[in-house]
């Protein structure tokens, strides 16, 4: 982060390599653990050290995390979802190293002589990315070893067997409740670091994702012993109530121009003054941390080609289900793309370019046509091409590649706490948050949110491979909408054990019109779509759902720890 100078220790570990008094004596370079946490100063500079590790723009990693979804393809299939992964080999030492570092303040914070109320906030923002940490590995890999203090070599924790799923799941919520206890509000702290605010935010989502995990896995290899979904619902609930009633910064980025507000919330360098922007991560050419996510919005595309399973997802602008593959039918390439963009919600016009869209306001460039017949970091094999997140009128709208981007990195917002109220309250009682839907259904124009006979869907609907009531299909449904690569899809699928969506399924584009591309022919569908995937996949994706679900533990930590168990069938 900007003016943000970190510290790292190095910690002496008690290795015995001689019997000479000299080697006890530490190097003049390191500073022992007990002489460095003294000051409030001291576990600022500790902790601050912890902010590089939140996800970064980089090469447009957000919108480009979604290829491991049924939202956006690359040119070649998804290992994780065409169920051909490797198990990991080696360890997974590095994964553990923050958890370890941040158990060692823990450790050593009676070592600290000023009074609480000087650090408090950067113990809340330790006690954060414990739970950060933690969550992403509870999410990759299942079930872990809990620790709660540091662990050293030769210790016999090294050696434990995997705590539940639960205990690690409830640790990290009591690291979160001991965040917002601790952490100044946003009014203080400003959200380009952490607060009370992101951390009942946060809270919201580890909640929702453990307790619709342990709901739709029952029964499978990935079944939670002693799950209790309704738990974590009431916990997802009572936190969003508390932001969304307390008096805390939040609300929804909204000017009152439905047709580009939500656009415009995404390419902003500066979103300091965005109260929907509870965290983000503040990008600077000067400071050598800038990215490439213009470069890849408005000039090339990094291969990230979105699908006709997300595209149709939008409904109408009328708020009903809109016949895309009518359209399809009558209408093809650039004129369908059009048509889309008046007929339907305008998130999708904010996320798909369009024909005649301002591509690079310096240099007065439009959008003429998607990049289908090009190739390498310029393809684009479906037809619908990213604009999400890019910004024509950014300082690096157009430019090469060289980390030109100062675009903010959103890492949460306040319209996905009201997606997770909503999907959470329902989950638990059967009650829709419309109040808080419409806020989000408001902002773009868009009617009332209303919950919709799933066969009015048409040729739309999805299959998550069991049935859901009509409002839980139109909550999920609201969200893949609003929250579109964002980073959140994966997740999604995988804690509600939705591989059906694309198991054994192809992933499509949209209607192709040979006139536009004469000296290019896509492989192409019976309804004419773009079916790039057809020769590489031809019986679809082969999603292992006893499998895929979690990545496999590092083989070398199976042998090393033989009370480790392996994830299923791995």
């Amino acid at each position: 982060m900007k003016n943000l100078k970190y510290i790292y220790l190095t910690l002496i570990l008690p290795l015995i390599v001689s019997c000479e008094d000299f080697i006890d004596i530490a190097p003049q370079d390191q500073i022992a653990a007990s002489s460095f946490f003294k000051t409030a100063t001291d576990i600022e500079n500790y902790v601050k050290k912890y902010y590089p590790a939140f996800p970064t723009h980089g090469s447009a990693t957000q919108p480009y995390s979604e290829s491991a979804s049924d939202n956006m393809i690359l040119a070649v299939p998804n290992a994780v979802l065409n169920g051909n992964r490797a198990p990991r080999t080696g360890q997974w030492t590095n994964e553990w190293s923050n958890i370890r570092s941040i158990n060692i303040l823990f450790d050593n914070l009676g070592n600290v002589t000023d009074e609480l109320n000087l650090y408090k906030h950067f113990l809340g923002e330790a006690h954060f990315f414990k739970a950060w940490f933690y969550f992403d590995m509870l999410s990759t890999y299942g079930d872990l070893p809990w620790y709660s203090s540091e662990i050293n070599i030769g210790d016999e924790e090294l050696f434990k067997a995997r705590d539940p799923r639960t205990l690690v799941a409830d640790s990290i919520l009591l690291n979160l409740d001991k965040a917002i206890e601790y952490l100044d509000l946003r009014s203080t702290a400003g959200n380009s670091r952490l607060n009370k605010e992101v951390a009942l935010a946060f809270k919201t989502r580890v909640a929702l994702f453990e307790g619709t995990w342990q709901k739709y896995h029952a029964g499978t290899e990935f079944a939670t012993s002693g799950s209790n979904p309704d738990k974590y619902f009431q916990i997802a609930v009572d936190a969003s109530e508390e932001l969304i009633n307390g008096g805390y910064t939040k609300g929804l980025y909204n000017t009152g121009n439905p047709d580009t507000d939500y656009y415009d919330l995404f390419g902003q360098d500066n979103m300091s003054g965005f109260d929907e922007v509870l965290l983000y991560r503040i990008a600077s050419t000067g400071d050598q941390l800038g990215h490439e996510l213009q470069f890849y919005t408005t000039r090339r595309t990094r291969q990230m080609s979105l699908t006709w399973s997300l595209v149709t997802s939008y409904l109408g602008n009328d708020g009903n289900p809109y016949d895309y593959l009518g359209l399809a039918s009558t209408a093809k390439g650039n004129d369908f793309l059009t048509q889309i963009a008046a007929d339907c919600d305008p998130r999708l016009k904010a996320t798909v370019w369009i024909p005649g869209d301002l591509r690079v306001a310096s240099s007065n460039e439009f959008f003429d046509k998607p990049f289908i017949d090009q190739g390498a970091e310029n393809l684009n094999a479906t037809g619908f091409q990213v604009k999400k997140f890019s910004n024509p009128n950014s300082s690096a709208a157009g430019t090469d590649f060289g980390g030109n981007s100062q675009t903010g990195r959103i890492i949460f917002r306040y319209g996905e706490v009201l997606l997770n109220y909503a999907e959470a309250l329902y989950e638990l009682n059967g009650t829709v948050a419309t109040t808080e839907l419409n806020m989000l259904r408001t902002r773009v124009g868009m009617p009332d949110f209303s919950v919709i006979p799933q066969a009015s869907y048409g040729t739309n609907l999805v299959d998550y491979g069991y049935s859901v009531s009509d409002a839980l299909y139109a909550i999920r449904n609201e969200r893949r909408v609003e929250l579109a690569l964002e980073g959140n899809r994966v997740d999604d699928y995988r804690r509600w054990a939705a591989h059906k969506l694309f198991q054994g399924k192809r992933p499509l584009g949209y209607p192709y019109d040979a006139t536009e591309f004469p000296d290019y022919t896509p492989p192409m569908d019976a309804n004419g779509l773009i079916d790039y995937y057809q020769t590489a996949l031809p019986n679809g994706f082969g999603f292992r759902e006893d499998q895929d679900y979690l990545t496999s533990i590092p083989e070398d930590e199976i042998t090393l720890n033989p009370n480790l168990d392996q994830n299923p069938n791995w």
